[in-house]
């Protein structure tokens, strides 16, 4: 089985995205978990319940923005769509914002973590834009026959 370029370009750019949706959809399930207060505070020595109080509204809305762009640029892409790659730009912006929102926030530290995910976004980004303008978005994937 041979792997075309623009396959290896594809499902790389997919995986890199994925880590967006993922991250983001983690910090939302911790978020519901809390709020329907069914999060397993014994299991863990992370204090969810104190993190979650201490979210303004501006931080909470920007994290639910965040949350939807990521999904929704993972989407578009396994759809092959152009506009994939204005969803992940629009969510790598807001992602910022919240990044930059918890600074100073005591329950999470803004450690190297925050700075890998800000390089693996910027690196997925950026092979959004290279797929889209090599042509890779918007045409469906080739047929096995």
């Amino acid at each position: 089985m041979k792997i075309t370029r623009a396959a290896a370009l594809y499902w790389g750019t997919v995986l890199l995205c994925g880590y967006g949706a993922f991250t983001y959809g983690r910090w939302a399930v911790l978020e519901l978990l809390v709020r329907t207060r069914t999060w397993p505070s014994e299991w863990f020595s992370f204090d969810a319940y104190g993190y979650v109080a201490s979210m303004s509204v501006a931080q909470e809305v920007v994290f639910w923005i965040a949350v939807i762009l990521a999904v929704a640029a993972l989407v578009m892409l396994l759809r092959r769509s152009k506009w994939s790659a204005f969803a992940y730009g629009g969510f790598f912006m807001v992602s910022l914002v919240d990044w930059l929102m918890l600074v100073g926030n005591p329950f999470i530290g803004m450690g190297m973590n925050g700075y890998l995910g800000v390089t693996v976004n910027v690196i997925a980004l950026s092979a959004v834009v290279m797929i889209t303008v090599l042509g890779v978005l918007g045409t469906p994937p080739p047929r096995r026959s």
